[in-house]
């Protein structure tokens, strides 16, 4: 028997079936170094970002929460010619809702005093803000807030 005739794929076969080195390699370990500290830098840049938007967002609802509970306080002393004792008489009176806290940004209660400083502000309604400690320049005073618009 003779043998079949190769055509010229199968002579060069054998050289086909070798991998090529360089296609095979991958990644060297200081590309792949390269990649994870870009990746860590990008991380970090978008932590610092999101990190400070999420402060701005705790002042917001906190201010935004004390232009409601001024707008129901209002509402309230137009009916009753009075402000009431606590924050909690809006929601017995049904002028806020039960279902809405009445919390800051930081999930703290505001301070309500119904005796105010003055003819001009009758209340005192605040945040003690981020550090939660009354007294210090990041405390959210709505006369003060309503000032600085």
């Amino acid at each position: 028997m003779s043998k079949p005739l190769q055509t010229t794929d199968q002579i060069h076969a054998p050289h086909a079936t070798r991998h090529d080195t360089r296609a095979a390699r991958g990644f060297s370990l200081l590309e792949l170094t390269l990649v994870i500290a870009i990746i860590g830098v990008l991380t970090a840049v978008v932590a610092l970002n999101v990190g400070g938007l999420g402060g701005k967002a705790k002042i917001r609802s906190t201010e935004a929460g004390l232009s409601n509970i001024q707008t129901a306080l209002n509402s309230y002393h137009l009916e009753y010619s009075a402000y009431p004792p606590d924050l909690r008489t809006l929601v017995t009176a049904k002028i806020m809702s039960a279902d809405r806290p009445m919390l800051d940004g930081w999930k703290r209660d505001f301070y309500y005093d119904p005796r105010g400083r003055s003819k001009d502000q009758p209340y005192i309604l605040m945040s003690s803000g981020e550090d939660g400690v009354s007294g210090n320049e990041d405390d959210i005073d709505i006369w003060t807030m309503l000032q600085k618009r």
